[in-house]
């Protein structure tokens, strides 16, 4: 019960773990997420106020700037640039008030009268800002106004500090007159007023050059209200960063505002997540060790007791005792299929004990010899023919083993397949020749298991059933090789005339139609063979006869139209000698198929007698003769190369006779068929 408690320990701890993880997992996403969309809410709504409070002073900065530019003092002064507006109102307490931290006046014509600036943070005079003058020359747009009610406001990058600025036409207040000059007021958003806004927000806020900011940031999809997108980035595990995008006056994107915050609601999540992860590791161990408690008094004590019982009666090997367990669940369930295991085996062992009577019988009565044997190949005991019982053993156990009454090499064989029967428990046969009174003779050995190390050995003598077999296998082996052969090469043939009907070109077609036919000859010679009653000779009149008549067809001749004249009488060839001729009379009657009848009807003659130790094969037609211009030992035409290399193959000679129609004169040897050793 050891391992299975340690299993089942194993297998509730992998789940609980799994169950733990998967939750933990889940929840961190869930809730990190959820924290994460919060936080990015919130910043969103940090952006707006943020952006609104620069907006807010940007029309601030207009309004003050209107006062000024709507003023009937300031229209005269463009015009006359009198000291006294100077003295009186261009002072440094009114641009400190108002933080104002530079004014440019310009007349209608577009010339600079007048121009100051304050630092704010100092509270003294200051430099107008030149950069902004010498923009100005270059690009004349903000001091550019076609109607009196033009205003020119947002945000400009000079001298790297981004500041405010507002364009405005100087006319009178009470006239429709036309404008009379420019006025350009401006707020430097520099350190200190940055800070100003950021205390104003109590945010975190910088306003910077776009290019300054390298790459934009991952976008987040989060839009304000106004359509402005946030660009978010981590600064660190505890401060994340916004940024917008601004145009500047010129309606160009150059700034951004970038607002920082404190990462309080995701840090806030993830305390959570591992809050929940305690939890869930106390339930874990909380529901293990009630599930471990239960299962040991209710499941594994029982087992534990119920396998003690089985092993002492397995060490007793008193079939008769019983188990005994109360309960109606599984367990005692078991336990009664457990006792009725029992009695079955009970009755079991008294049929065992009376077929083993039976068996002693049976093996009396086998004229076989059967041997009793040993894993390492000791003979226990044995039944010859004489009459000696399997089960009677001799006096003493009989100290031979295989290798005595066995030559060593099949001894040894026997010894192996022992082990094989053992190992595997399936039967397993071996045949082996050992020589008997100068005989040598066949004998079958069929080898079972019969005990825990011990096989029985049943060998009969099938010295005159092995020699029937091989003359009978013999026989029916080579017609079966010479009918595959027929069928695989007819197969090829109608391979050839199928693929053949695929082509449009008659020069691939007639390719295909050639490659036909020889495959088609060859497999007729084996055929014949097939048939005929002695296996390894073919009658060749039979065949050459069938091949000719199957050329004719094959090229739409009729019998009347080409005539087939033979003169073979009693002519029989190997296999190794009628395949060739097969394929040079194919080569040669199809050339004369093709070429030789174009001009009417004709007569095709074929020939083989025997002349001294040779053989003569003439194969003549009286059709158009073979062109004259052409030799046929050296030629393109691939049929006459297979006769030509078909001819040496067979030891022969040919020659050619023009002068009436064509005639081929081949003589040949027929070739000595060489038997091949054939291992069964």
């Amino acid at each position: 019960m050891t391992t299975l408690r340690r299993k089942t320990i194993a297998m509730l701890g992998a789940t609980l773990t799994g169950l733990v993880i998967l939750l933990f997992l889940g929840s961190q996403v869930i809730l990190i997420n959820s924290f994460d969309h919060l936080e990015k809410e919130e910043l969103k709504e940090d952006m707006q106020n943020a952006r609104n409070s620069l907006y807010w002073d940007m029309e601030d900065l207009e309004r003050k700037t209107a006062d000024w530019s709507v003023w009937d003092e300031t229209y005269y002064f463009v015009r006359d640039n009198n000291s006294n507006y100077i003295n009186t109102y261009l002072v440094d307490e009114t641009f400190i008030n108002q933080r104002i931290s530079f004014v440019l006046f310009y007349n209608e014509s577009g010339t600079l009268v007048y121009s100051k600036g304050v630092d704010l943070s100092n509270m003294t005079q200051a430099s107008p800002p030149l950069i902004l003058i010498d923009h100005l020359e270059d690009s004349r747009y903000l001091l550019e106004h076609d109607t009196r009610y033009s205003r020119k406001t947002g945000i400009l990058y000079l001298a790297d500090v981004p500041v405010i600025l507002t364009s405005q036409p100087i006319i009178l207040s009470n006239e429709e007159t036309p404008i009379g000059g420019v006025i350009l007021m401006g707020r430097f958003l520099d350190q200190a007023e940055q800070d100003l806004l950021s205390d104003k927000t109590n945010l975190s806020l910088e306003v910077l050059f776009a290019q300054e900011t390298g790459e934009l940031r991952e976008n987040t999809g989060i839009k304000l209200s106004s359509g402005e997108e946030i660009y978010l980035s981590l600064l660190n595990r505890s401060m994340i960063t916004g940024s917008i995008l601004l145009n500047d006056i010129y309606g160009q994107p150059a700034l951004t505002l970038d607002v920082s915050s404190p990462r309080t609601i995701h840090l806030q999540g993830k305390a959570t997540v591992i809050y929940f992860l305690m939890i869930l590791l106390f339930v874990a161990g909380v529901f293990g060790s009630v599930t471990l408690y239960l299962l040991d008094n209710s499941f594994f004590s029982r087992l534990n007791d119920l396998s003690t019982d089985i092993k002492n009666i397995g060490e007793s090997r008193d079939l008769s005792r019983r188990i005994y367990e109360k309960g109606n669940d599984e367990i005692s369930n078991l336990s009664n299929s457990i006792n009725l295991l029992l009695e079955s085996l009970e009755e079991s062992r008294q049929l065992v004990l009376k077929k083993d009577a039976t068996i002693k019988a049976i093996i009396q009565a086998m004229p076989d010899m059967v041997f009793q044997i040993r894993r390492d190949g000791t003979i226990c005991s044995y039944k010859l023919s004489t009459g000696e019982c399997l089960y009677e053993s001799p006096d003493g156990l009989p100290d031979i083993s295989i290798e005595d009454v066995l030559p060593k090499d099949i001894a040894i064989k026997e010894i192996n397949i022992i082990e094989e029967v053992i190992r595997t428990g399936k039967m397993q046969t071996m045949q082996y020749q050992v020589p008997v009174k100068g005989e040598s003779r066949d004998f079958e050995a069929r080898i079972v298991v019969s005990g825990e190390d011990e096989v029985m050995s049943v060998v009969k003598d099938i010295t005159d059933i092995k020699k029937a077999e091989e003359a009978y296998k013999k026989d029916i082996l080579l017609r079966e090789i010479h009918h595959r052969v027929k069928n695989n090469l007819q197969v090829i043939s109608s391979l050839l005339s199928l693929q053949s009907g695929k082509f449009r070109d008659k020069e691939v077609i007639e390719a295909f139609k050639e490659s036909q036919h020889r495959a088609r000859s060859m497999a007729m010679a084996h055929e014949k063979l097939c048939r005929s009653q002695d296996i390894e000779k073919v009658h060749m009149g039979d065949y050459i006869m069938s091949l000719a008549e199957y050329l004719v067809s094959s090229y739409g001749f009729s019998r009347d139209e080409v005539q087939i004249n033979l003169n073979i009488k009693n002519v029989i060839f190997g296999i190794d000698t009628s395949i060739p001729l097969g394929l040079i009379i194919n080569e040669i009657v199809s050339n004369s198929l093709k070429h030789a009848f174009h001009k009417g009807p004709g007569k095709i003659s074929i020939e083989i007698y025997p002349e001294g130790d040779d053989f003569i094969m003439n194969i003549s037609d009286d059709g158009t003769g073979f062109p004259e211009n052409v030799d046929f030992r050296n030629t393109d035409s691939l049929g006459m190369q297979l006769v030509n290399s078909l001819v040496e193959q067979i030891d022969g000679k040919i020659e050619l006779d023009r002068s009436k129609g064509t005639e081929f004169r081949i003589t040949f040897k027929e070739l000595s068929y060489v038997r091949r050793d054939c291992r069964w």
